[in-house]
């Protein structure tokens, strides 16, 4: 059946592993006291291609170590588990949303390095608070570009989406708010870290391609070896797509759509006060 063919202990991690995309197709062998075991093709939505050719391979494989040439009637079944829709879509929807995320809010935190080339920022900083509403201002604007971008890239793909739960719509607004947090702090963090945009442009670009590859925003996560899909958890990406993925494909509300909620809240509030550091310490010169 090909080098990628892999057997698992439990039909509920079969089953998973096909509802999840990474595997195409899943065949369960079920026993049937006093008849030969039972075969069952299992696909998920947008997989029936996949699930019709492992059928069509199985059927003359069953037929034959059953000692019929043909058999009579059709001896290996398929049954579609998981929810409607397509799981590709659904899946690019949260990693694409989350690349494009991080790519605006890089692209928008510049506009403090224009302010503080200009002297702008310095003026500003002689009001109450100093620089620190400032900077959470700027979190807030480039929070609020990001949630609307994801919810731009989830309604063009609305028609792909299994029908979601009011729950599943709020854990994914919720997810996408802090998708968009996260990425206004380690913006501003490394535009704090640069002393012009010919130097922020390069640095920024080439932090965000990576934390996109690494975190399966560029390939499936489920695609990759498991060396980089370990290493993809460095990344908020991994952590946002596994979060979308949970709540709106399987639709359960995991401990680890928490743990991602709370590595996102985490990065935001380490590159904002990363950022009002770097900040302060320029301005104390």
């Amino acid at each position: 059946m090909g080098a990628r063919l892999r057997t698992v202990e439990r039909a509920e991690d079969l089953e998973r592993s096909v509802i999840d995309g990474r595997a195409d197709a899943g065949v369960l062998i079920r026993p049937s006291p006093g008849r030969p075991p039972q075969i069952v093709v299992l696909s998920a939505a947008g997989r029936d291609v996949a699930a019709a050719a492992l059928q069509a391979r199985l059927e003359p494989m069953v037929a034959a170590l059953s000692g019929q040439v043909a058999p009579p009637m059709a001896r290996v079944a398929r049954v579609q588990v998981g929810p409607s829709g397509d799981v590709q879509a659904a899946y690019y929807a949260g990693a694409v949303s989350v690349m494009f995320v991080f790519f605006a809010a890089m692209h928008g935190a510049m506009g403090g390095l224009d302010e503080r080339r200009s002297g702008l920022q310095a003026r500003l900083a002689l009001a109450r608070g100093g620089l620190a509403p400032i900077l959470m201002g700027r979190a807030a604007w480039l929070t609020v570009v990001g949630v609307m971008q994801s919810a731009a890239v989830f309604v063009a793909a609305w028609a792909r989406l299994p029908d979601l739960a009011p729950w599943q719509v709020g854990a994914a607004v919720v997810t996408a708010l802090l998708v968009g947090f996260s990425a206004a702090g380690l913006a501003l963090a490394l535009t704090a870290a640069c002393r012009s945009r010919e130097q922020a442009q390069p640095l920024t670009t080439f932090v965000v391609l990576l934390l996109a590859a690494l975190g399966g925003s560029m390939a499936p996560r489920f695609l990759m070896p498991e060396a980089f899909r370990a290493l993809g958890w460095i990344t908020p990406h991994a952590w946002a797509i596994e979060a979308y993925q949970a709540v709106i494909w399987r639709a359960e509300f995991a401990p680890g759509v928490l743990a991602g909620w709370a590595i996102l809240t985490g990065l935001g509030l380490a590159g904002l006060a990363a950022s009002l550091a770097l900040e302060r310490r320029r301005a104390a010169r």
